[in-house]
């Protein structure tokens, strides 16, 4: 009897745990939800992220109004490059960052001192350094601080960077070279209003997104051509085929796309739609002026502003010529085609 009892028992306790072919059924079954679920959690994520870059779009779109308001016109980008300060920089007390604004010397340059030798002036330096959530997209990974050391300025010094950049025109023609009067609300030296834009409000791209640079300039072809800006030299060059240039005899690779939210330079803080959204090869300088895409880690979308404040999400197959047109202020043709 007492042999039956302990056998009995051996049984009850071999049979009380999982065997290892239990153990990885489930372990199977919790991989197979885990693999459903993040997909899921994934997207959640990421459409948490295109509002915010969404919010961010409208806040400045808001400010650029509220700018108009003030000033009965739009702001314009600075007449030199040193002194060149950007449409970001001029609208920040419309957007509640008057604090930040109070930092920028606006009759101070943004830098100083030659090509080789170039410093932040000592009055912008704080502001130049500081980041600006607004101007930022949160898909964007990149490092917001850039050496200053590389693109403007002494060791030590750095700038923060945006991907929310100002619409200068199509970019066709020589509507690409801020120096001269562009088909878009912004150039040096501009002072356009309301009553310029006559292809309508509703119809006219303010601001979009771009993907930071990657911070390293060389003459090495990039692993990511969209971190970089291709140099294509000083020629003067009208409606270009931009992805032959870009595959073209290249000079040097420019990493420093967006590299300063205070600066005015075409390839910190602008963008014009001469390219389409997210285009598969990069974008392309010439003297620092040149066409630059909107760009973005949203899938198959970049997010961009209207003039009358409105945010839509563009379509990376929208037509070419209806995204071009979208960028000019008054090309007189009416959009075929949805944005």
């Amino acid at each position: 009897m007492a042999r039956t009892r302990t056998k009995n028992k051996t049984v009850r306790a071999r049979t009380a745990g999982f065997t290892l072919v239990e153990l990885l059924v489930v372990i199977a079954i919790i991989g197979i939800l885990v693999g459903l679920l993040l997909p899921a959690v994934q997207a959640a994520r990421e459409a948490a992220r295109r509002t915010s870059c969404s919010n961010n779009h409208k806040q400045c779109a808001l400010a650029l109004q509220n700018y108009h308001s003030t000033f009965k016109r739009f702001p314009g980008i600075g007449a030199r490059s040193e002194s060149a300060f950007s449409v970001l920089a001029q609208i920040l007390p419309y957007a509640e960052h008057t604090q930040l604004s109070d930092l920028i010397d606006f009759e101070s340059p943004i830098y100083t001192g030659g090509y080789t030798g170039r410093s932040i002036h000592r009055n912008n330096l704080e502001a130049a350094g500081t980041e600006v959530s607004m101007f930022r997209c949160p898909s964007d990974p990149a490092d917001a601080r850039f050496s200053a050391f590389d693109c403007d300025g002494d060791a030590g010094q750095s700038y923060s960077g945006t991907n929310i950049m100002a619409c200068t025109g199509s970019g066709r023609d020589r509507s690409w070279d801020l120096r001269s009067r562009t088909d878009g609300l912004f150039y040096y030296g501009s002072r356009s209003r309301f009553r310029d834009i006559l292809d309508g409000t509703s119809q006219t791209i303010v601001f979009a997104e771009s993907l930071m640079g990657n911070g390293i300039s060389g003459g090495s072809r990039p692993v990511h051509e969209y971190e970089s800006v291709a140099w294509v030299g000083h020629s003067t060059v009208t409606n270009p085929n931009v992805e032959a240039m870009s595959q073209g005899p290249v000079w040097g690779w420019y990493g420093y796309r967006g590299y300063a939210w205070i600066s005015g330079k075409p390839y910190a803080s602008t963008f014009n739609t001469y390219m389409p959204p997210n285009a598969n090869y990069p974008d392309v300088s010439q003297l620092t002026f040149g066409w630059f895409a909107a760009r973005s880690h949203h899938p198959g979308r970049v997010t961009t502003a209207l003039a009358d404040g409105s945010v839509r999400f563009v379509n990376d197959s929208v037509d070419l010529q209806v995204w071009r047109n979208a960028g000019s202020i008054a090309d007189r043709e009416v959009l075929q085609g949805e944005l």
